[in-house]
């Protein structure tokens, strides 16, 4: 939802200047409209840019510290899915509400160009998506008429055993990143965003690649010989076969902002050494 006041046009001093984003990919994306000074409070999940290492944390969707967010003053908070206590607050206290719903890749532009509309940075947001895109058709051509190996990509799992396995149904950003990295997500026909499957499903499945997406852990030679001997133990498949596991643990790879893009290009190279020097 956006702002019916916040966007009449650049000739006006833009505004609102005091915001609290309980989103993290909202609030990269502010930073990258230049606005970051204009952030007061971030998620607990926040990890980018850097500058707001310190701002002051008020919780996440599930936990907002409602007295933090009050202290802050804001003029506008932003949402990334529902909170009622948030919701209330902000109704109470007349404080503006954004709505950011991006969990589509072409959601992520969709979200700058609406965030620069109500910051009144239209014109810097038209910049940030175009040059957001082309990134992406430059990776779309680079592995354009490869053959698309197929792909499992893990979101989540227990870290000691190949149990609790979430990935990425069909429509998601993950999904659609999996497609234009150049690969087949063998979970694309079930309906469910994140389902959670079996380790048979996964070995009927045949994957070409595993993916794991695991933000933040260390991996060291030890970690990652651990998650190939546990790939082993569930049993064969042809990412094993040709050791085609990988483990990526960038901080924003469940975040679906702007800085995907880098997501996708190392899946890219994951998928297809050949076309970038090496595995």
């Amino acid at each position: 939802m956006l702002l019916a006041s916040a966007a009449r046009g650049e000739e006006r001093a833009p505004g609102p200047h005091r915001i609290v984003t309980i989103a993290p990919n909202a609030a990269e994306t502010i930073c990258a409209l230049g606005a970051c000074d204009r952030i007061v409070g971030v998620s607990n999940f926040c990890v980018f840019p850097p500058e707001l290492a310190h701002r002051p944390r008020v919780g996440g969707l599930i936990d907002p510290d409602l007295e933090r967010i009050v202290a802050l003053r804001p003029d506008l908070v932003v949402l990334r899915g529902r909170c009622d206590a948030v919701e209330r607050l902000c109704s109470r206290r007349g404080i503006a509400l954004h709505f950011d719903s991006t969990d589509t890749i072409p959601g992520i532009a969709a979200g700058v160009t609406e965030l620069g509309a109500a910051l009144g940075l239209r014109g810097e947001a038209k910049r940030v998506v175009r040059r957001f895109q082309d990134r992406l058709d430059a990776i779309a051509e680079r592995v354009a008429g490869r053959d698309r190996p197929r792909v499992l990509l893990t979101v989540a799992r227990q870290p000691d055993r190949m149990t609790d396995i979430l990935t990425t149904g069909r429509g998601t950003f993950l999904d659609r990143m999996i497609e234009l990295a150049g690969g087949e997500n063998i979970f694309a026909d079930l309906d469910a965003r994140y389902p959670q499957v079996s380790a048979e499903s996964v070995i009927a499945g045949r994957p070409e690649v595993i993916v794991e997406l695991m933000p933040g852990v260390d991996a060291t030679d030890a970690f990652l010989a651990e998650i190939q001997r546990q790939w082993r133990s569930l049993g064969p498949t042809p990412a094993m076969e040709h050791h085609r596991v990988h483990v990526i643990t960038d901080d924003h790879g469940l975040i679906p902002s702007l800085r995907y893009v880098e997501i996708v290009e190392k899946v890219a190279d994951l998928l297809h050494p050949e076309r970038s020097g090496g595995e």
